[in-house]
């Protein structure tokens, strides 16, 4: 790529643009399409990307799609995992609930081990003198 960064990054982002969108300027975004044919019709390398990705949209046109074989789609489904019949939808709300429970009682129980209030400072370790600490301090004015 030749010219300055400004053009080497708008040739980029054109780029992108093609690589995303493709080279019909119909499928770019309508917010990025001015900019972008701008760019087409004053720069050769923009116009040789543009060619790159038609000929690109043109291969991928052409290219068949067959579906996939009955067989194929019988094992995948069969291995699929099967939603569980306990419980219904509940049940599905019931492993993350639990989840959810284990971290709070266990970030209560650390909490209480390691408090903010103990830390080199034992007599404001238990709750009742955190609370002591915290009223006096809101007796002053501000």
């Amino acid at each position: 790529m030749t010219g300055t960064s400004t053009e080497r990054e708008a040739l980029a982002q054109f780029e992108a643009l093609l690589d995303a969108y493709g080279a019909e300027p119909r499928r770019w975004p309508r917010d990025r399409r001015e900019a972008a044919e701008t760019l087409l019709a004053r720069s050769s390398e923009a116009r040789a990307m543009h060619a790159a990705a038609a000929r690109l949209d043109g291969l991928i046109d052409t290219a068949g799609v067959e579906p996939a074989p009955a067989h194929l789609i019988g094992r995948v489904l069969a291995a699929a995992p099967q939603p569980s019949a306990r419980g219904g939808w509940f049940g599905g709300l019931l492993r993350p609930a639990a989840g959810l429970a284990f971290a709070a009682v266990l970030g209560l129980g650390l909490g209480g081990l390691v408090s903010p209030f103990g830390a080199g400072n034992g007599d404001l370790a238990d709750a009742d003198s955190a609370t002591y600490a915290i009223a006096d301090v809101s007796e002053f004015e501000l």
